[in-house]
Formats: C-alpha cells, structure tokens, sequence
C-alpha cells in the first residue's frame, strides 16, 4: 500500500527530532526518523493488523521510542498517517487532522 503522510506529521516528526538533538545527542534525532519510517513500510505491508483506537484510527507503537502513529486505511491502496505523538500526548491530539 501507498503511506501517505498528513502535512502536520512533518511538524510531528520534527519536534521530536529536535527534542532529541537537544535532549540527547543528534544520532538518536536520526534513529528516532529511522525508526518511524521502518514502522511506516510495515503498516503499509499490513495495515488491517493494528488496532482500531477510541478516535477509528488505527495505532501502531513504534518499538525503540514512546511514541505512536496513528493513521487509517484510506481505500485498497493507500494508508493515511495523521499524527505521530508521544504515548503521554493527549490522546485527542491529532485525531481531527483531515
């Protein structure tokens, strides 16, 4: 399937990204966007595996870090992620994205 990126989940993966390279050290910002795009091909292999969440989208947990994607299955051949947050966010946040 296609992933398809919401235009905030930029901003998402930003500040994550930034937070690490101030937090920590600059390698972990980069293993931080690895690890989401690894995480992203494989909802795109399997998308219907992953629960449905309270908001109807579905949730996937990335492995190494406390964040999670939350997308939806948009037709037979693409998938839309909306937001990718940390696990404490609200758990609103990002569930209006259209």
């Amino acid at each position: 399937m296609i992933v398809r990126l919401h235009p905030e989940v930029d901003n998402d993966l930003l500040a994550a990204m930034e937070y690490y390279e101030r937090e920590a050290v600059p390698e972990l910002a980069v293993e931080f966007y690895a690890e989401f795009r690894r995480c992203s091909d494989q909802l795109g292999l399997r998308p219907e595996s992953f629960p449905i969440t309270e908001s109807g989208l579905r949730r996937m947990n990335l492995h190494r870090f406390p964040f999670h994607i939350l997308f939806e299955i948009v037709s037979e051949t693409v998938v839309e992620i909306f937001v990718v947050k940390h696990d404490h966010r609200d758990p609103v946040f990002g569930t209006n994205r259209s």
